[in-house]
């Protein structure tokens, strides 16, 4: 299994990375970790219309490397502390340049959506509200429908300014549980019996449709 960690916290030892050591701890394939603090070189996009007619992008900056190791792992994880109610804007203008993608979907008619590939969301505030993780979950999940990835869990740390991330025994048991079940999931992928039984939103009603067709053909 290839499992691509995409952090978006700018300090190394900081109680995001410490959710994601643990994650990592108990993943059983290859991962490789892009932080877009590593990455910011790759421009935001800028919906100059080049990937409505022609697959890939524009700006040359190196993110069609990128996106190629993207398009070939297995399973993704988000992990973000949360600035301005959402994920942090470097991971967010890293992430619109995902927009090929849905190009090709919506207007190139040359990539096809299997959900064949699974997502973890990770992360971390330093306080807590009512409703606090609409609007971010949202944007994880438009992110998920763009890599082609059911959702195996999302996992949340706050209040980390009173209980340090490291030391958030039901977060780090979270982060151990999300990535075991990963692996299970990727076992039964492996099977032909993956699909059923992640979380996809209701916003994407393709999930809804391809389900239908394939009950119509069960």
């Amino acid at each position: 299994m290839k499992v691509i960690v995409f952090v978006g916290s700018p300090n190394r030892k900081g109680h995001t990375m410490a959710l994601v050591d643990e994650f990592v701890k108990h993943v059983a394939g290859e991962v490789e970790i892009i932080n877009v603090f590593d990455e910011l070189r790759v421009k935001p996009c800028i919906d100059c219309g080049y990937c409505r007619k022609k697959p890939g992008c524009s700006i040359k900056d190196g993110f069609s490397g990128i996106l190629d190791r993207i398009q070939a792992a297995d399973a993704y994880v988000i992990a973000s502390p949360m600035w301005f109610g959402t994920i942090t804007g470097p991971l967010l203008s890293f992430f619109s340049r995902l927009q090929t993608i849905s190009c090709g979907l919506i207007f190139r008619k040359d990539t096809v959506s299997n959900w064949d590939k699974a997502g973890v969301f990770i992360m971390t505030t330093g306080s807590k509200w009512h409703s606090m993780a609409k609007s971010v979950e949202t944007t994880v999940e438009f992110v998920f429908s763009h890599l082609d990835a059911g959702i195996v869990d999302f996992i949340y740390a706050s209040k980390t300014d009173v209980l340090p991330a490291k030391q958030n025994r039901q977060a780090l048991t979270r982060c151990e549980m999300a990535a075991k079940r990963l692996n299970q999931w990727y076992a039964d992928k492996q099977e032909g019996k993956f699909y059923k039984y992640l979380y996809h939103s209701a916003n994407y009603l393709n999930v809804e449709e391809n389900t239908m067709k394939e009950n119509q053909h069960a």
